[in-house]
């Protein structure tokens, strides 16, 4: 397995409110983009991942199963939302901030994902495929044939329905993939899913694939070459 990662703040913003953690040797990978004011995003997506890296790592050795695995990552969601809750609840400048987060924990060549909000995971196996659903209203309108596509505001598209931190207690989206030889698993923020689309994301891997460093910094510099109007943060793994 190979991984690499970045983050970059754009051009647009002046602070990075996206955060990641990796960590190949127990094979957790973390993703978040926080939002709030007062850098209250930076704050929520820096305690989703330390938070969902310490719970997960205390716990993995006793997941025996794939399902226990899911459930753990469940739980663990669960309490990083529980975490970034209650201390925007004591602190006045960090209330309603909140986070998308995504979790990936890879064994036996079984990739186990847990997803709330708009950060995406997709597998690369010959073409480009999005895992994980956004969770916004925009997609929820266009699902639901409430609206069609070309009829939804852009702001619904960027208005989320769950984040950790700021819903009730949000749903978890669980996904395991069974990866192949030559597979390629992406973690991004919405900083490059604004700016590339799906196929020239698959261009991108596919031209650089030999190097993931290569391919992350090609990513990062496409989404900035664009516009980047928002950070922009990659996690990619080949298998």
């Amino acid at each position: 397995m190979k991984v690499a990662y970045k983050s970059d703040v754009g051009k647009k913003r002046k602070n990075n409110e996206d955060a990641m953690h990796v960590s190949e040797r127990e094979g957790i990978f973390l993703l978040a983009d926080g939002m709030g004011g007062h850098q209250a995003g930076e704050v929520a997506s820096d305690l989703a991942v330390r938070e969902a890296y310490t719970y997960l790592k205390d716990r993995l050795n006793q997941a025996g199963s794939e399902k226990d695995i899911s459930k753990l990552l469940a739980e663990s969601l669960l309490n990083a939302h529980d975490v970034i809750k209650k201390k925007g609840g004591v602190d006045l400048n960090l209330r309603g901030m909140g986070t998308t987060l995504i979790q990936v924990i890879i064994r036996n060549d079984m990739a186990h994902i847990c997803h709330v909000g708009d950060s995406r995971t997709y597998l690369l196996r010959e073409e480009i495929k999005q895992i994980t659903r956004d969770q916004t209203v925009g997609d929820y309108l266009f699902e639901h044939n409430i609206m069609s596509r070309e009829d939804i505001p852009l702001q619904k598209w960027h208005t989320l329905t769950q984040a950790v931190g700021v819903s009730e207690n949000p749903v978890p989206e669980l996904h395991k993939i069974e990866l192949c030889q030559g597979d390629y698993l992406l973690l991004c923020t919405d900083g490059l899913t604004d700016m590339l689309s799906d196929k020239e994301i698959e261009e991108v891997i596919q031209k650089n694939g030999d190097n993931i460093d290569k391919a992350v910094n090609r990513l990062i510099e496409e989404a900035n070459r664009k516009g980047g109007r928002d950070n922009i943060s990659v996690v990619l793994i080949g298998v």
